[in-house]
């Protein structure tokens, strides 16, 4: 055992004073809240200063490790002007009104052009119609009139006069642009109407022979009289348009001069026609005409100024925590009239964050634009074609709404995406544009450099955090505490962690612990009170297993051996702060005609059954019904997929084949892969506290111990309790580098070698291959 056998100086790493200058805080320089990721500076610098429109970035890192922190330094420090600013705005498209038209105007011109056709709109709802009922243009109207009714009269004396004769008289009406003629009979020198001549003969007054003579000579003429009214409609109706064309002249000549002083001012595709189309409208529909049932002039030709870009010298950042399709890419917003409809307007259209980036940046989170319903696609078609689209809102039942689908907008925007390195390869993997759109890679490291270049990282960011949340300085023991916590805390060996918000989240705990001990510096023992307070808030799991223990009911024993089981420790890494936890792993094993392996009911993938065939020198899959069960509190369930329970497993197994039944007072941690060999596994020093912990509160017996892999042998940062305990014989760390030596240590069986196609009868994977075989 003692080659497997960790020393004790080997299980932990302690910064001591010679490992930093400083002695506070106080005298530590700023950090701006990052340090260290030099790679990912400078291609962050580069995206951010590239024209080339596709370098967008993916910032990756984990969570915690100052992405954002960097992101915002790293504009900061450049200062990056805009690469354009440019005001958009929406008009009215009297021409197509279900598609309102895009004006693009240099920054700051949008609200004057806005102001603009305000004053315009104004003048044409307030004071047109007055200027057209002025004496000079109403002189004009009544001077046509009266060359109509001339030309009328010269046309209509003849007729009249010829019905004279005949004892008829010719009577004209007016209704707007129509003209009336009828014919109506005298009667005692007087045109009556057919009525009055009927009452007239009622009376005595005049003879029913008469009045039906009058209407025959009227049937005779009516033709003729037909074919005069004809003309004097033609007359009247010339008239009227020419009227008409006075008002129509005088309002266009009016607005002309108005529009040109706009269009002279703010030169702007799509501007031309729009006045031009305001004219014809007002002409149109509202010169001479009922304008009651008319939207305001304000409304229809004013302005809707999306971006107002004014004076602007720095590139604009905008930030979307909520990247829904609405903030992304603007909405339209209802006009809500009766009865359930509503009705939309280019006035009701809004921004989103991809336009007021434009000219700039947009930050955002990847995972919150992935989790929004079409806000990626949409996000990856806008860079792709460098056009934003207002999507309208859905309603949905029971409401309607007219469909508008405003003119798109050209964006030019560099887009500063975050995420962490599964959620990159995710997209790398999925969407075959993301790699050419987002060219850019800023790579987080995960640790830094556990030397004085780290060390000293660590106290300028202790330094930057203390002064920006006001916590109290740390003395030089606060920050080798901490410095110590970032080792423990490392993904890599020999090194520092990178997550700079878990270092953070860990100063603020101890800043609480010092103050309440009115202590004016953050000093060793509360750092380390800090993380003891942290185990106690996540104890209560372990604490049942405890009671547990101590009623005799447990599955845990620590001592002696039992057939095909052995203790394992969990631990559940898809939860924050979720502890790790002793748990036992039993394994039954029977031949059978086919392969059946499961793992807590649920068939396992074929890693199991390859790394066994291999191990016991197989020339297939062994036919056996196999059945691997974890026992765990049941109010903090072991995870099942959790990749730390693999070296149990595999030695209870092979244990369970061979009848070799295992030591309880070792637990076992690791991983294998499916060649048998141990590898190293996440949260492993947690897991040997947990272990250790409960072999404590058992009592240490002096052979209790912990199975890990041993390429993790020079990671360990355990706390000085377990460490000391090593010390004095109490408790062993062994590092083993296979399945097949894990569970030799835990039977007290030789393993075996493999020679002339066997192993030696009695030996460990001898007995577990003839129960394979049979």
């Amino acid at each position: 055992m003692a080659n497997f056998t960790i020393p004790p100086e080997k299980l932990g790493w302690k910064a001591d004073t010679r490992s930093i200058e400083e002695t506070s805080t106080r005298k530590a320089p700023q950090s701006g809240g990052i340090v260290g990721q030099a790679g990912a500076r400078e291609a962050l610098r580069f995206a951010l200063t590239t024209t080339d429109r596709n370098h967008n970035v993916f910032v990756r890192g984990p969570a915690g490790s100052g992405r954002r922190s960097l992101v915002r330094s790293a504009i900061a420090d450049l200062k990056p002007k805009p690469r354009r600013s440019l005001d958009f705005c929406y008009v009215h498209n009297f021409s197509n009104p279900d598609r309102p038209r895009l004006i693009v105007l240099p920054g700051g011109q949008g609200r004057q052009f806005q102001h603009a056709m305000t004053r315009i709109s104004l003048f044409v709802r307030d004071r047109l119609p007055d200027i057209l009922k002025n004496d000079p243009i109403r002189s004009r109207r009544e001077a046509r009139k009266e060359a109509a009714e001339r030309e009328i009269r010269i046309k209509i004396k003849p007729l009249e006069k010829r019905l004279a004769d005949d004892g008829l008289a010719l009577m004209r009406t007016q209704s707007g642009p129509t003209s009336r003629v009828s014919i109506y009979p005298r009667v005692m020198g007087k045109a009556v109407s057919p009525e009055e001549y009927r009452n007239l003969v009622t009376q005595g007054q005049a003879r029913e022979e008469d009045r039906l003579k009058s209407i025959k000579k009227a049937e005779e003429w009516q033709s003729e009289v037909n074919r005069f009214a004809h003309d004097v409609n033609q007359i009247w109706q010339q008239a009227i348009q020419h009227i008409d064309q006075i008002d129509a002249t005088e309002t266009a000549r009016i607005l002309g001069g108005m529009t040109a002083e706009v269009a002279k001012k703010f030169k702007a595709a799509g501007i031309d026609i729009f006045l031009r189309e305001i004219i014809d409208d007002i002409v149109e529909k509202r010169i001479g005409r009922d304008t009651s049932h008319l939207a305001d002039p304000t409304l229809l030709y004013g302005v809707n100024v999306l971006t107002s870009r004014s004076d602007q010298n720095a590139a604009p950042v905008v930030h979307a925590s909520q990247p829904s399709v609405a903030n992304l890419f603007g909405t339209i917003d209802p006009a809500w009239i009766s009865s359930g409809r509503a009705v939309t307007s280019f006035r009701g259209i809004r921004t989103g964050a991809l336009l007021e980036a434009d000219g700039g940046y947009l930050v955002l989170d990847a995972r919150d634009v992935l989790a929004e319903p079409n806000a990626w696609r949409l996000l990856m078609r806008a860079l792709r074609t460098g056009l934003s689209e207002v999507v309208p809102p859905d309603l949905g039942w029971p409401y309607s709404a007219q469909s508008l689908k405003p003119e798109p907008i050209p964006v030019q925007v560099r887009v500063i995406l975050i995420g962490d390195p599964e959620t990159y390869d995710e997209l790398a993997r999925d969407d075959r544009d993301f790699v050419s759109l987002f060219k850019v890679l800023s790579d987080f490291d995960r640790s830094l450099p556990r030397d004085e270049e780290g060390f000293s990282d660590y106290v300028r960011f202790l330094g930057s955090l203390v002064k920006r949340d006001e916590l109290p300085h740390f003395d030089q023991g606060g920050m080798l505490a901490m410095i110590e916590y970032g080792a423990r805390r490392s993904p890599e060996q020999g090194r520092l962690s990178a997550c700079l918000g878990e270092l953070a989240d860990l100063a603020r705990e101890a800043a609480v612990i010092a103050r309440d001990a009115e202590s004016e510096d953050i000093g060793r023992e509360h750092v380390q009170r800090a993380l003891e307070y942290r185990h106690l808030r996540h104890a209560m799991p372990m604490t049942r297993l405890f009671r547990r223990f101590d009623a005799g009911n447990g599955w845990l024993r620590l001592r002696g051996k039992l057939d095909g089981q052995v203790p394992g420790v969990s631990c559940d890494l898809g939860l924050d702060g979720a502890p790790a936890l002793p748990t036992l792993i039993s394994a039954t094993a029977i031949r059978a005609d086919e392969r059946d392996i499961r793992i807590d009911g649920r068939p396992e993938d074929g890693r199991i059954a390859l790394a066994l065939a291999r191990m016991l020198r197989l020339d297939s899959d062994p036919k056996l019904l196999v059945r691997l069960d974890t026992l765990c509190d049941e109010h903090c369930r072991a995870d099942l997929e959790d990749p730390g329970l693999d070296l149990a497993r595999h030695a209870a197994l092979l244990a369970a084949l061979a009848n070799a039944p295992l030591r309880q007072d070792v637990a076992l941690v690791g991983s294998v892969d499916a060649m048998g060999e141990v590898q190293p596994v996440a949260a492993l020093n947690e897991r040997i506290e947990a272990w250790f912990e409960f072999c404590q509160h058992a009592g240490l017996s002096g052979q209790q111990a912990v199975l890990i892999p041993r390429p993790s042998q020079n990671d360990l940062m355990l706390s000085r309790e377990l460490i000391k305990a090593a010390a004095n014989d109490m408790f062993r760390v062994y590092a083993v580098s296979s399945a097949v030596q894990a569970a030799e240590l835990c039977t007290g069986v030789r393993a075996g070698s493999f020679k002339d196609g066997a192993f030696p009868e009695e030996s460990l994977l001898g007995r577990a291959r003839a129960a394979v075989l049979g």
